[in-house]
């Protein structure tokens, strides 16, 4: 469930500064406001967040993604910084100024921040190495595959669901009894098309209109699809140059949607896949080589005979209890019932003798305060103002009170289920072990 009542970075810097009994930060400026209490929280607050994150399993904060070996033919994500200026596509990655990736949500993405803009922005916690697409593998939801479509030249896709063995490139042909989503691609008559709306439902692609041109002179009845979807039919003949979106008197707003469109940026999907980068997505997802310096005893492809080598995802802070279930029925004696896994954790990378793919369930590194948990920044806020009080209060007393304080938030999260403990098997009974 959302968070409604923690939704900026302020706010908890702010209860902090309750904790401590010393004046709040400007609602206006935040942590630029000039004042000793904005330096200290601003500087405590992201290192604070990311270490309190690690320290505990919180619920709103775990996350799967599925890892595939890296090969000879992988190669690496590389999204740019968020530009202002710059309109993205769905499925375009971006960076903020502090590294933490985004995933845009909506087309046409321009002006949003990501930090600031969950409507318009994801965070991106999924793979960050990228695999070339194999005709003969079964992908999972949110993998990413590329295909080399010329010399240089690749296109980018994601996969919408898992056990998707179809080809990214190919585009599925119109099926009347599809419901498609907004932005899902199907094939008419040879022709392309991209659906505007969500659930639509038995529309011929070819019987939606065409988007209005500003340099194209419409004959009274004509109908055009305006800039905000909707089907518009021409009250006058030469009618030239007239926004239908604002041109009442030459155009009528029937109020139906147009269902598709045939002018879209992109290219032939299946509908099992996302075009999410490519020469049509110039601020799409873009690639680069690994250039990876391999660890000990492995080797630059899948083997069965050496270790493998994958690639952790984006955002990744710690382990998850991989089946938090696990265990939790087990009677006394009986073998343990987690898998045994030999993962090996070097810097940004897991080696392991197995071949994939891996289901790799983990704690992401949660920026967007309106994502956390309420008792977390809870939590979080008494111990930024753990950290600042002495500076602003010179209080030992008031440290030794807001530690209590802390303490409390934490085993109160407990207690709730905000922060996952995980089955602990027992172990396995010596007399067990010897009969068998």
């Amino acid at each position: 469930m959302p968070n409604t009542e923690f939704r900026l970075e302020t706010d908890i810097a702010n209860r902090a500064l309750q904790h401590c009994g010393v004046p709040q930060l400007d609602s206006v400026l935040g942590f630029t406001e000039d004042s000793k209490n904005a330096k200290e929280t601003s500087f405590a607050y992201p290192k604070l967040r990311q270490a309190e994150l690690q320290r505990n399993v919180w619920r709103f904060a775990i996350r799967k993604v599925i890892l595939r070996a890296i090969d000879s033919n992988t190669l690496l994500t590389a999204p740019s910084l968020w530009v202002a200026d710059t309109t993205y596509f769905v499925g375009s990655l971006v960076s903020d100024e502090r590294g933490v990736l985004y995933e845009s949500r909506i087309p046409s993405n321009l002006g949003n921040a990501p930090q600031i803009s969950p409507v318009a922005w994801e965070p991106y916690f999924g793979p960050v190495s990228v695999a070339q697409w194999v005709s003969t593998t079964s992908y999972f939801a949110g993998e990413l595959v590329y295909v080399a479509i010329g010399p240089g030249t690749y296109r980018v896709y994601r996969s919408l669901q898992s056990n998707n063995a179809d080809n990214p490139a190919t585009t599925s042909t119109w099926d009347a009894t599809i419901i498609y989503d907004k932005n899902d691609v199907a094939t008419y008559l040879g022709t392309p098309y991209m659906s505007r709306v969500d659930v639509n439902l038995n529309q011929t692609p070819s019987t939606s209109p065409a988007d209005w041109s500003a340099v194209t002179t419409y004959a009274i009845g004509s109908s055009v699809a305006g800039s905000d979807g909707v089907v518009y039919t021409s009250l006058a003949n030469g009618n030239l140059n007239h926004d239908p979106t604002s041109s009442p008197t030459f155009w009528t707003n029937t109020g139906v949607l147009s269902a598709w469109n045939a002018v879209f940026v992109g290219g032939a999907t299946s509908l099992k896949w996302r075009q999410v980068g490519g020469p049509e997505f110039p601020m799409g997802v873009a690639l680069s080589e690994l250039n990876l310096v391999y660890p000990v005893g492995t080797g630059p492809s899948t083997e069965f005979t050496t270790r493998n080598v994958f690639h952790l995802p984006s955002g990744y802070l710690r382990r998850a209890p991989q089946d938090p279930r696990a265990g939790a029925v087990s009677y006394l004696g009986a073998p343990s019932g987690l898998p045994y896994d030999d993962w090996e954790l070097e810097n940004d990378l897991m080696v392991t003798p197995d071949v994939g793919p891996i289901m790799l369930r983990f704690v992401a590194d949660m920026v967007d305060v309106t994502r956390m948990h309420a008792m977390f920044c809870e939590g979080l806020g008494a111990r930024l103002a753990l950290e600042v009080c002495e500076t602003l209060t010179q209080s030992s007393a008031k440290v030794a009170t807001i530690a209590k304080e802390y303490q409390t938030f934490m085993s109160e999260a407990r207690l709730v289920n905000a922060i996952e403990i995980g089955a602990e098997e027992p172990p396995e009974d010596d007399w067990v072990t010897c009969r068998g």
